[in-house]
């Protein structure tokens, strides 16, 4: 995708948070729109002035944080800017960004959290994998919101025993997830101070509910 340049996203929000009921009710709301030029309901669109230019976006978001299975945050290239976020959207938000990557190419998406515009990219291919990049505009408090629901992708793991790569997509599953993502997280960072003081990691005991078959002998011996 294309980025703009920061200069770019100078934004008139007058009227605008008032607008947004559901940030009443939500601590974290982030939400990505995509340009429109057609004609439609007054009601279904919002217009933003962007760098002496009226741009028309669809109010209702192609995806919201309730598609996210995954994050990993990063600094902006611009450090005035705040942070990042490569996102892992789950199968519906992917089907989603798939279907709007497509129909809506040579448009623009504009992400917002709780309202405010955040970034905007140029859709200039398809989004096949479900990853999406917020280059700028997140603060260390969403980040750390973000932290309480969602997992970094490094811990991620697939949401099926049987099969890889399957994307926590419902609300159990994505607890699950997080759940094990802090326990992973967790373990890693004791490993880690174990290290650095020269401790050494347990040594496993053999089990005792493991008891050999009768008669049986290992192949090549009597």
């Amino acid at each position: 995708m294309q980025r703009f340049p920061r200069a770019f996203l100078m934004l008139a929000l007058s009227g605008l948070l008032a607008s947004c009921d559901t940030l009443r009710e939500n601590k974290l709301l982030i939400t990505t729109h995509v340009q429109t030029n057609q004609i439609e309901h007054p009601r279904e669109v919002m217009k933003l002035p962007i760098s002496g230019q009226e741009m028309i976006f669809k109010k209702s978001p192609e995806f919201s944080q309730r598609s996210i299975s995954a994050f990993e945050p990063f600094v902006a290239e611009n450090p005035e800017d705040g942070y990042g976020a490569l996102l892992q959207l789950d199968t519906k938000g992917k089907d989603a960004l798939m279907i709007a990557s497509r129909e809506y190419r040579g448009s623009v998406l504009l992400t917002m959290v709780n309202a405010t515009p955040v970034d905007m990219v140029e859709i200039d291919q398809p989004i096949d994998d479900g990853r999406f990049t917020i280059w700028r505009g997140l603060t260390k408090k969403t980040i750390d919101e973000m932290d309480k629901f969602y997992p970094r992708l490094k811990y991620m793991k697939s949401s099926s025993r049987l099969m890889e790569g399957m994307l926590p997509s419902t609300d159990a599953e994505k607890m699950n997830s997080r759940r094990d993502a802090k326990a992973m997280e967790a373990a890693e960072k004791a490993a880690a101070r174990d290290k650095e003081r020269g401790k050494l990691p347990p040594v496993p005991k053999p089990r005792k509910d493991i008891i050999p078959l009768e008669g049986y002998k290992l192949p090549g011996t009597r």
